[in-house]
């Protein structure tokens, strides 16, 4: 009687604790920590999820799956199917997730995979990776370092350095305190609201990084570029195949583009301006009364020569405009030019 009355108190808890977070999961582990606590998760496939908790705890759910089905198992259980090890010290989780060898030779419908979702206190910082799955992280106060071989990653409300890298998938983040580093090898980039330098790297996809409070770069060899009022020292962006577009920018650019356009505004140049094409046009606007260096060279090029010494044509500008300054070196292979002043 005592056993049957414990299992049904351990049910409601469980049923209870649950639809508290509103989700359903296999079970969970709680482990107390020191902060700030650093936590580690490493899956071979699965999802990652991480959100801000109370208190100093870690609380982790394992949404163990198979076939699309949530599977209702305990720790002892899982532990029979795959090698699970958990290793706790006084401010750090680390968990690890391995199937077995031949696991990859099963059907991937009757695989198990074991999906997180975390709670942990704020300053918290994340080693989270995956081999197969989407990782997520929001509201932390410290660094964090997001992986996986196939998924997305997430990253929202940090305050740290990020990172954030994927094989194949999309890389997404905003309102971030601290540097930005990302790359993935086929997808896009997205980063808006950041207050540190920001490096994004795609082979396959396009580039947006919106309100960066601090050097923007940006390199694809596949896809568009844009980069929207970012206030840093030399700005670049690099496409293979594609356009590039900037809009209110205050510092240095060097835009390059081996096909593709490229168009923009700059409303403080503080350092030297490099745009360059093969094949497409170039179209940027700078403040007026500027002293500048100039080496403009296209199959036609339309520029202010105000204040102007030096050599022109309709092919090529070189000489300097208000006894010179700034570096401003613009051209392309086969494009128009134009340069405007504001």
């Amino acid at each position: 009687m005592k056993s049957i009355a414990l299992l049904l108190f351990c049910a409601l808890v469980t049923v209870s604790s649950a639809i508290s977070r509103d989700f359903d999961y296999s079970f969970k582990e709680t482990y107390k920590v020191s902060t700030p606590a650093q936590l580690s998760i490493s899956s071979s496939d699965g999802n990652i999820d991480v959100l801000p908790g109370n208190g100093s705890e870690i609380e982790v759910f394992f949404v163990v799956k198979q076939n699309g089905r949530m599977l209702d198992i305990s720790r002892t259980q899982l532990e029979e199917e795959l090698t699970l090890t958990i290793i706790k010290t006084g401010s750090s989780v680390d968990i690890t997730v391995k199937y077995p060898n031949n696991s990859w030779n099963i059907d991937w419908r009757d695989r198990i995979n074991v999906d997180f979702k975390v709670y942990a206190p704020k300053e918290t910082a994340g080693d989270l990776r995956s081999s197969d799955g989407n990782v997520t992280i929001k509201g932390m106060t410290a660094s964090q370092k997001l992986k996986t071989s196939d998924g997305n990653i997430v990253l929202a409300e940090i305050t740290g350095d990020v990172s954030g890298v994927t094989s194949d998938g999309n890389i997404r983040g905003e309102k971030i305190k601290g540097s930005v580093y990302s790359r993935t090898s086929d997808g896009n980039i997205d980063f808006n609201n950041v207050i540190g330098d920001v490096e994004s790297t795609t082979s396959d996809g396009d580039i947006r990084l919106t309100n960066i409070n601090g050097t923007a770069r940006a390199h694809t060899s596949d896809g568009d570029i844009e980069i929207y009022n970012a206030k840093g020292k030399t700005h670049t962006a690099q496409t293979s195949d594609g356009d590039i577009y900037f809009e209110d920018l205050t510092g240095g650019m060097e835009a390059i583009a081996s096909d593709g356009s490229i168009k923009g505004n700059i409303i403080e140049l503080r350092g030297s301006l490099r745009a360059k094409t093969s094949d497409g046009n170039i179209e940027i606007s700078v403040p007026d009364n500027l002293g500048m260096n100039l080496y403009v060279k296209g199959e036609s090029v339309d520029v202010p020569l105000v204040n102007f010494s030096g050599r022109s044509t309709k092919e090529v500008i070189d000489g300097k405009t208000n006894g010179g300054g700034l570096d401003v070196n613009l051209s392309t292979s086969d494009g128009r030019i134009r340069l405007v002043y504001r």
